[in-house]
Formats: C-alpha cells, structure tokens, sequence
C-alpha cells in the first residue's frame, strides 16, 4: 500500500553518489527498462545459493559469496578465491581470481593472483593486456584501466583505445565521458578525443536524458551540462547526481530531493539519502531505514524498515534487515512485499 512521504524538515540528510551502484546509467530518454535477470543470489547458514523470480530456492547454498548475476554469470566466492557460477548453480569459470567483476559487457575485470588486473571472457580465457594496477567493468563499449598512477581505456576486445593520461576516469555514456587531466575535469570521445571542458572542478557522467552534473571552476554549487557542452540546467545544488529514468538526485541545503528535467520537483527535499531509480522505483532513506519510491507519483511503497536496499532488477530488489553479524539478506517485489524472507 502506497502511503504519502512524511513531512520535510524531519529528516537528517546525506546523498551519497557512486558512478557504479548509485547513478544507473545509460537510458533511452528516462523510460523503464526491466532487465532480464536469470537468478537472485540469497543467504543460507553463511552460505549462498540463488533463487528464481518467484523466491523459489533454485541452487542450494554452496559458495561463501554470490554476486548478483550479470551475463548469466555471477561472480562467487570458494575460500579466498574467486571466479564465476552461472544461474544453475554450475561452475562455469573455476575459482581462481583475488577479485572477480561482473560482465557488463562481452569481458569482466579481474585481479590474478599473479599478474594483476585483465580482463577475461565467460570461458575465463584472458583477452588482451593483463598487469594492469585496477581495472572497471564495461560501459558503452569501453572500460577504464589504471597503470601506475594514470588511467585509460580499453575496448571489448581488451584492446589499449586511449593510453593511460588521466588522473581520473569515470564511465562512458552515450560516447562520452569525465576524465580529469592537468587542465581539470573534460569530457572525452571514444577515441579519446577531447568533447568539451576544462573549466570543471569535478564532473560526473552523462545520463538517460543526455545530460551531465557539473562543477564549474571555483564554483560551490552544482549544474548539468549537455552533450555540446553547453548549461542546459541552471541549479544551484549542493552536489547532484546523473539522470535515471528522467529523475535526479540532488541534495538542497541538507536534505535531498529528485528533480526532473526541467529541475522541477518530482519528492521535494526530505530524504536523508536516495539511490538511482531503477525499473520505475528508487530506494530512498528516511532516518535510518530505507524503503522504495515509485517514478510515477514519488510516493512511499512500502514502510521505511530496511536497514540498507540496492536498486531494482528483473522485477526484484535486494534488502537487507540488521547489521554486520546479525545482517540478513532477502528480496522485495515491487509493491515491497517479500519473496525471500530476510536470512543470513
């Protein structure tokens, strides 16, 4: 049942903003997309198995750790060791990794246990250069690579696109994206060349509605920039997040809000912390617990009563009850119902 978000001004606030987990990119002009997801990973007596959509127990617990499954794979922990397990419960990569990535596109990240960071394919078969200090998932094509102190790009192919140049560098989004360099923060092409910038303190990706967060040079408030590089949304914000499914985060004086494309008010400033909408719901904070808001309306899904929520996919979103030995994981459906009660 969909209740009404309590009163502003109530609220302590904190938005906290991550280019991975907590902006969502990518987008078709802020629809809803519901990704395909094969299997949700769950928590048995310390050990992890997966169930299906329904909360069905598909594979019983096995592995010391279960990533969410991208690629129909997920990345799982044997040991100390990791490497990646399909929907069934089935070994498709042995354990072999330090750390294990999620195949966002064709190639996932990993750290050897002798060479560093590469990058590998489903058979777990390294493709291209291998040593690399870090190493991100794909986005757009492209992923970031780290050697020494300075980062570039690599294409699917795990082929060197753009050397390694940059202090920083955030993920490609519709072709571009934030990378900053000796002139302060610019945005790049996929060939490396340079779009726009040099006159930001900091820069963030480009988004669903082709639009960026920006902070100008010497500046303390935030705007968004489009794709030519020009202010197309003239806010005065604290700090705010890229676009999803045609909403924002941004935070107004110490509490948060979700703007939409015209920087108008979807919830007005009463959270204490919001994720990225994801497949039409976002989980949001009040006071210490999070609960879900819908994309439609902004209203309440269900009680504030989780102690962390992760985003929406294939119709189900992670929750979890507790705290460090006594956490428990489950699922939630979209009207905020359980279809795996929360165990550990």
């Amino acid at each position: 049942m969909r209740r009404s978000l309590l009163p502003a001004g109530l609220l302590a606030v904190l938005l906290t903003l991550s280019a991975c987990d907590a902006v969502g990119l990518g987008g078709d002009g802020g629809s809803v997309v519901r990704q395909d997801v094969a299997a949700f990973p769950v928590q048995i007596d310390s050990l992890w198995g997966f169930i299906d959509v329904e909360g069905r127990l598909t594979v019983p617990p096995t592995f010391d750790f279960a990533d969410e499954v991208y690629g129909d794979l997920s990345a799982v922990r044997v040991g100390t060791l990791w490497g990646y397990a399909r929907p069934d419960g089935s070994i498709a990569v042995e354990p072999q990794f330090q750390v294990a990535g999620r195949f966002t596109g064709r190639l996932a990240p990993v750290r050897t246990t002798t060479d560093g960071w590469a990058f590998v394919d489903p058979t777990g078969a390294t493709v291209g250069a291998s040593g690399y200090d870090s190493a991100e998932p794909f986005s757009d094509g492209r992923a970031a690579v780290r050697s020494g102190i300075l980062w570039g790009y690599v294409d699917e192919n795990g082929t060197a696109v753009i050397e390694p140049q940059f202090a920083a560098a955030g993920p490609f989004v519709n072709g571009l994206a934030p990378v900053q360099t000796a002139d302060g923060w610019q945005y790049i092409r996929q060939n490396g060349e340079i779009a726009f910038g040099g006159t930001f303190d900091e820069a963030r990706p480009f988004s669903d509605v082709g639009l960026a967060p920006i902070r100008e040079a010497g500046a303390e408030v935030w705007k968004y920039v489009d794709a030519s590089g020009q202010i197309a949304l003239n806010t005065t914000y604290e700090t705010a997040a890229p676009f999803t499914e045609g909403y924002a985060a941004v935070r107004v004086g110490s509490r948060t809000a979700f703007i939409d494309r015209e920087g108008a008010f979807l919830v007005g400033p009463e959270l204490a912390e919001a994720g990225a909408f994801s497949e039409g719901l976002a989980a949001v904070r009040f006071n210490s617990r999070w609960t879900y808001i819908g994309r439609e309306d902004g209203l309440i899904v269900t009680s504030p009563s989780f102690s962390a929520a992760r985003p929406f996919r294939g119709g189900l979103a992670q929750v979890t009850l507790g705290s460090d030995d006594d956490a428990r994981v489950g699922y939630v459906d979209m009207t905020g119902d359980y279809v795996w009660e929360p165990t550990n």
